[in-house]
């Protein structure tokens, strides 16, 4: 039995502020990080898990359709929406 590798915590809080807001600039700046440190730490917990988390497009951040249900579920998520 092979034993999965848990990806560190900074990258898990950088995805899931990142999916909150579906902006790397503002999962930085809840983070105090730079902009460029939560797209480091996004890219490096893709090429662990091995999927695509989000669509990047121009200025536009979006899940990939695997994980779109996932930030429908999150705690975290659901309190931001609601103020």
């Amino acid at each position: 039995m092979t034993m999965r590798r848990i990806p560190s915590m900074t990258a898990l809080l950088a995805f899931e502020a990142s999916l909150r807001h579906l902006s790397f600039t503002r999962a930085s700046e809840e983070l105090g990080r730079t902009q460029g440190a939560i797209s480091r730490q996004i890219a490096l917990l893709e090429k662990e898990l091995g999927v695509r988390l989000f669509i990047r497009d121009h200025a536009k951040l979006r899940p990939t359709p695997p994980r779109a249900p996932t930030a429908a579920k999150s705690p975290a998520c659901s309190r931001a929406s609601k103020g």
